[in-house]
């Protein structure tokens, strides 16, 4: 008997991180500095123990999805997964944020723009994964543009975790969280509308994002349609 997948969006003060059930559990982002203790809450709200997850695996190397993920793996024993182009800014500590993207982008990089703790990934990805070596049905692929590491994971169920790739509202999803639209910091924008037809093309059902959400497939494709990420 098949597995059923499911997947449950742990709200974070500065972003989400996703808790995804299969034949075993894996962690998809893991908050910014000093969220380990309201993850590991949120797990143990499932029954899950730390000890129990086969993988966590980084979005991107930005510090508000990769802050706890030291505590995390040494409490775990999990590997890290993140994609090879973002290992240099994980194990520097600092992000790198692209283009500020519109006024409140400019208002709150004082903000975000702060020093984490190094991460050093176990697995760094340079091609697709196949999930199932860790108990879920789904794969990893690379869709750069927010940043030059950035990934997506696509599940059978029809979501897809997208990290960074758009964001759901406004101030940091806390307003009209349903509505796509892009992230306030951008790394490519010419990679980012690939990547944004990249998982389109799939046909997944909701995108579920880093901040805010979940989107609709069908209301990021009239988006994307809408503004061809025009600048």
């Amino acid at each position: 008997m098949t597995t059923q997948l499911t997947i449950t969006r742990i709200k974070l003060p500065l972003a989400n991180a996703y808790l995804v059930q299969g034949e075993r559990p894996i962690l998809v982002d893991a908050g910014a500095p000093g969220d380990a203790d309201r993850i590991a809450r949120a797990l143990a709200q499932k029954h899950i123990r730390p000890a129990d997850l086969a993988l966590i695996l980084l979005t991107h190397g930005h510090g508000d999805h990769v802050g706890a993920a030291n505590e995390l793996a040494t409490a775990s024993g999990a590997p890290l997964a993140l994609h090879c182009a973002d290992d240099a800014m994980a194990r520097s500590g600092r992000n790198v944020l692209g283009a500020l993207n519109g006024l409140e982008a400019r208002m709150i990089a004082p903000f975000v723009n702060k020093p984490f703790p190094p991460v050093a990934a176990s697995i760094l990805l340079d091609a697709p994964l196949d999930l199932r070596a860790y108990g879920v049905a789904g794969e990893v692929i690379a869709t750069p543009g927010h940043t030059a590491g950035s990934v997506s994971i696509f599940f059978d169920n029809g979501d897809a975790i997208v990290g960074d790739l758009l964001m759901g509202g406004r101030m940091g999803g806390a307003l009209w969280s349903s509505q796509p639209r892009l992230h306030y910091f951008v790394a490519d924008f010419a990679q980012l509308a690939k990547s944004i037809a990249t998982v389109l093309a799939r046909r997944p059902q909701r995108l579920l994002v880093g901040h805010g959400g979940p989107l609709a497939a069908d209301a990021v494709q009239a988006w994307s349609k809408a503004n061809q990420l025009a600048r």
